[in-house]
């Protein structure tokens, strides 16, 4: 039997809705990853947010300070803590 398809909520500009940052917190993450969609990326730590702020909310917000671009994939960052997987080079985004 095929599996209904899920129902993900989107922004008005079609971009999928992601989880708040206080749903993140609850969930014991403290960190984001933030990927430029050209492949540079960053580790930032995600208490500057408010709980009911959503991780694509901030999304459009993002230059990426390697190429200029705007607009990034902000993702949880369950790794954070692990030197062995986390990403390093912590910078501040604007």
């Amino acid at each position: 039997m095929p599996r209904p398809k899920r129902h993900t909520p989107t922004h008005a500009d079609s971009r999928s809705m992601k989880i708040t940052f206080g749903e993140m917190r609850r969930m014991g993450v403290r960190g984001v990853l933030v990927y430029c969609h050209s492949g540079h990326h960053v580790a930032l730590d995600a208490d500057r947010w408010a709980n009911e702020v959503r991780l694509s909310d901030i999304e459009p917000r993002f230059v990426c300070v390697g190429c200029g671009s705007r607009g990034a994939d902000v993702r949880p960052d369950f790794d954070r803590g692990n030197p062995q997987l986390a990403i390093t080079g912590y910078r501040n985004a604007r």
